[in-house]
């Protein structure tokens, strides 16, 4: 969606209101998002461009032993409530966590610092009103579709049986998502993009860890431990919102672990986003040690050599962590500056959860790449891949839409899909392939299961 010519925004107030902003629509995707605002019963009464009136009501679950408001949900309140004030002027901008969006197309807001002065006790609903002066308005439009970062602060009243209650100061940070990520140019990552890469692997090893199949079972304690309590938080959470997640997770788990397997004498195993994939430390003994050349982002491996070294193991496992972005940087020549790494032994090589979300172009140079590397006739790549109709929202099923609904609502939107893998595998250099749904693999007529494939790719 285009959303400004020179700086300035071109979707309409009408438009956006009806579309984004509206009060009851944000009320449900904030209780959605923050569950505490809906145990609480917390809504948004009435939105403007720049400004936003919010009530917390005085029941039991928001007073505290004097039947008064509790001072962190007054502060709670405040935040949500100017951050929306702040979210009316992005217009047309969709909220990163909030509403369904992609990194391109988002805007990304945090809050900074908070000062809140509590004047009176609250001994009826409590209304927080903020509205932005215009001047300032203005500025934040100029500054942020002229494609700069904002840091701003507004004022929240909040008001109670006519009296004052409190006063608060919030102070925002918010700026287009894509602009949170690395570049050539602008190596520098983002504290808030750090988070989010930690956050998705976390969730996926909370899925290993948490989630129980009838048809699978994983050996669950490296990948608990490497989820944390906020990758089981997450999984948790998204247990409830996305039931099939945890199947296609499994699924998948075990599916790599079995091909792994069936590899004769294999000697090298190239995992390619690998995130928190504690497979080296479950499998390697079984798998007769091989070296396993781990890649990811730099701040990704950070966290996993966090996570590692307080892992333990039955002996040594030959690992090598490695930079890449995958967008830039290409992976065979990475490897091959790896004294280490040799073409010609048994290979095989995981893209595990990676392919939806890079473009068509983006998927055949990496698996093209890929392809150099397995010189020897055992050697293979596993790679997960969505059906097109997935991508393309054209999906009959009201379970699939609601599927994925639920992960562009996680910020995790799909932009490619292939129905045929042995076609697009075809276009990569791979010219051999097996491939199965997860339905088939799980022996299940779920059909959101049909449209999520395992692909094994050879020479």
């Amino acid at each position: 969606m285009l959303t400004s010519v020179d700086g300035k925004p071109v979707v309409s107030w009408e438009e956006d209101y009806a579309q984004r902003v509206n009060p009851q629509l944000m009320t449900e995707l904030l209780h959605n998002a923050i569950p505490v605002l809906k145990a609480v019963q917390w809504k948004v009464t009435s939105v403007g461009e720049g400004s936003c009136e919010s009530v917390l009501p005085l029941t039991k679950a928001s007073t505290n032993q004097h039947g008064t408001h509790q001072a962190a949900l007054i502060s709670l309140s405040a935040d949500y409530t100017g951050g929306l004030a702040l979210t009316t002027l992005l217009r047309g901008v969709p909220l990163a966590g909030i509403h369904r969006c992609t990194d391109e197309e988002s805007a990304s807001l945090w809050l900074a610092a908070m000062d809140v002065k509590y004047r009176n006790p609250s001994t009826g609903h409590l209304t927080a009103t903020c509205d932005i002066p215009a001047n300032i308005a203005r500025t934040v439009q100029q500054r942020y579709f002229g494609g700069k970062r904002i840091l701003v602060t507004l004022p929240v009243v909040f008001t109670s049986n006519g009296e004052l209650v409190a006063e608060a100061e919030m102070r925002y940070f918010a700026q287009p998502s894509i602009q949170l990520k690395p570049t050539k140019t602008n190596p520098r990552i983002s504290p808030i993009f750090k988070q989010k890469l930690k956050a998705s692997a976390r969730m996926i090893a909370g899925l290993r860890a948490s989630s129980e199949s009838k048809n699978i079972r994983v050996d669950q304690s490296h990948e608990r431990q490497a989820a944390g309590p906020h990758g089981e938080l997450l999984a948790n959470r998204l247990n409830g919102v996305l039931p099939q997640l945890k199947d296609m997770v499994l699924a998948r788990t075990r599916h790599i672990d079995e091909t792994l397997r069936s590899v004769d004498g294999l000697e090298q195993v190239i995992i390619l986003g690998v995130g928190l994939d504690m497979r080296p430390f479950r499998l390697s003994k079984e798998l007769g040690d091989p070296t396993f050349f781990e890649l990811d982002l730099p701040e990704m491996l950070e966290e996993r050599n966090r996570v590692t070294s307080e892992m333990k193991s039955d002996g040594d496992i030959k690992r090598h962590c490695m930079a890449a972005d995958f967008k830039v940087d290409q992976i065979s020549e990475l490897l091959s500056k790896n004294a280490e790494f040799d073409p010609t032994r048994p290979t095989a090589v995981v893209f595990e959860g990676c392919s939806m979300y890079f473009t068509k172009d983006e998927n055949q140079q990496i698996l093209r790449d890929i392809a150099t590397l397995l010189q020897h006739p055992g050697s293979l790549v596993w790679c997960d891949l969505v059906r097109e109709n997935v991508v393309e929202g054209t999906v009959p099923s009201p379970d699939i839409k609601k599927f994925t609904d639920g992960m562009e609502e996680l910020g995790e939107r799909f932009i490619f899909g292939s129905n045929s893998p042995t076609d697009f595998f075809l276009t990569c250099g791979l010219p051999q392939t097996k491939s199965t749904t997860v339905g088939e693999f799980l022996r299940s007529d779920d059909p959101v299961l049909a449209t999520y494939q395992f692909a094994v790719g050879f020479k």
